[in-house]
């Protein structure tokens, strides 16, 4: 189940959000301590769906201002107006405590425990002490420090569904986030979605919608693997769009998520036995190549793995990025005797170099501060490599920036001179954000060909799940949904 806070912090406000959030969720929760003076039966009697009512104190993470006697007396309050559920937490003085779990309804009784600075090493002693007392469904809620805190989360989750206690547990901050989107599949009886960004009721949270249509939380799930990209940051990544999108056209109950990794040696060890496959992105491209039992030829080759996928009992290293532009490519040109100059000289300028040079390109490469690292790139490659500001005097067929110059913010930025461009030359750009960059849109103006960056992202993504999946995503698909994203 879906729940979404009702988090006011206005009467007015807090029935706008009920009867949006009623389309979205499941089971709503009204928090009294975020809304001003609520009166408490009109919001009841507004909610068409089952509700928790939280009155949660400050050192709980709340706002309520009162003692903690006049927290309780709200929470009877609300059994008697009719709430399906309420949740105290374990924390309230046991005086007031007690007696609130002894004369309530236990299978309308949420007992909360939260910790907002760390996540135990050992969950099960709180477990078993809450499942002691009074109160049908337990709730804990921690603040995780460490990516693998998570896996303590749902290893508690597991042995709650063996027992069949009905357990709400998860990990708060941005190391918490997978908790909240994979807790519900391990057994957990609901998680939390905002209505929207800025309206989350604890650090973490993702957008409700986002849970339900995306990552389809609400889907039964007897049997499923779990994909996924890392690296830091992975924020901005767009992975989990079409990947979840391409695993729903195939009826798959398969799932992908982002993971914040810094430690990549530390990840792969904690979570091997978790996932089945990843996405990886910078910094972590290089750096997970030593833990892997074999890589790809052509990964070898350019210096940098992206795709990791289980093949037996190994795991083995891919490139995409180097196929998806290709293939970007070839869709508009033949490369073979191509005079091909390459804006940049990093990690992509490597990968698709080497791709160019196999197809025949007649490959040329740019530095701009950095030659030291330019001449190291022109020697892997065998090619030749001018300063960026001279790369308009060349012969030219194909010009492929895979620099970050005029990704967003810095959309007014381009990495090539307008005058430069020539009619009938091919022009592609790595970045895919904006979705027409200054030099896309300077080239088209020009007579150029155009490819847009998000082809390569398409391709690169779509090559990545035939390799986890053995079945091949649809392009159009990937390509609707992405685009769909970035125009937002």
């Amino acid at each position: 189940m879906i729940c979404i806070p009702i988090v006011g912090p206005s009467m007015p406000k807090a029935f706008e959000q009920i009867t949006l959030a009623s389309a979205i969720a499941d089971i709503l929760e009204l928090r009294l301590d975020l809304i001003e003076t609520p009166d408490l039966s009109t919001l009841l009697d507004s909610a068409q769906l089952p509700v928790i009512v939280t009155n949660r104190s400050k050192h709980d993470g709340g706002q309520f201002k009162g003692t903690d006697e006049d927290r309780v007396q709200l929470l009877r309050n609300a059994l008697k107006a009719g709430a399906d559920y309420v949740d105290i937490e374990v924390s309230t003085p046991r005086e007031y405590l007690q007696p609130f779990l002894e004369e309530g309804d236990p299978s309308k009784i949420i007992l909360s425990f939260h910790d907002f600075s760390h996540t135990p090493e050992d969950f099960n002693p709180l477990y078993e002490t809450m499942r002691e007392m009074p109160g049908e469904i337990i709730k804990i809620v921690t603040y995780a420090r460490d990516l693998s805190d998570n896996l303590k989360m749902f290893e508690l989750l597991k042995r709650a569904r063996q027992e069949k206690q009905k357990l709400i547990g998860l990990c708060m901050g941005d190391l918490g986030e997978i908790s909240r989107i994979l807790s519900p599949l391990f057994g957990g009886f609901l998680t939390f979605g905002s209505l929207e960004a800025g309206q989350e009721s604890a650090p973490g949270q993702i957008p409700a919608t986002t849970l339900k249509d995306i990552y389809r939380v609400n889907s039964e799930r007897s049997d499923f693997k779990i994909y996924g990209v890392i690296g830091n940051p992975v924020s901005k990544s767009l992975g989990y769009l079409v990947h979840n999108r391409a695993f729903q056209e195939k009826a798959s109950l398969d799932i992908y998520v982002s993971f914040l990794v810094d430690n990549v040696e530390k990840f792969f060890n904690d979570f091997k036995d978790f996932f089945s496959g990843l996405s990886v992105t910078m910094p972590a491209k290089e750096q997970i190549m030593p833990l892997l039992d074999r890589v790809d030829e052509t990964a070898k080759k350019i210096g940098a793995v992206n795709t990791v996928v289980k093949e037996g009992a190994d795991w083995v290293g891919y490139n995409t990025d180097c196929s998806g532009a290709i293939s970007a490519l070839e869709a508009c040109t033949s490369l073979q005797g191509k005079n091909v100059l390459i804006l940049g000289s990093g990690g992509t300028a490597k990968a698709i170099g080497f791709g160019v040079k196999e197809k025949g390109g007649l490959l040329t490469v740019t530095y701009n501060k950095n030659k030291e690292r330019g001449e190291s790139l022109a020697k892997e490659l065998d090619c030749e490599l001018v300063h960026s500001r001279d790369a308009g005097t060349r012969a030219i067929d194909v010009l492929i920036n895979c620099s970050p110059v005029g990704m967003s913010p810095n959309i007014n930025e381009t990495p090539f001179l307008a005058r430069d461009f020539k009619e009938g030359m091919v022009v592609f750009d790595s970045v895919y954000n904006p979705l027409e960059t200054k030099l896309l849109r300077e080239a088209k103006s020009a007579g150029c060909t155009v490819i847009p960056g998000y082809e390569l992202f398409i391709n690169q993504a779509a090559r990545q799940f035939e390799l986890w999946t053995g079945q091949p995503a649809s392009i159009d698909s990937l390509r609707e949904v992405l685009l769909e994203k970035l125009r937002s």
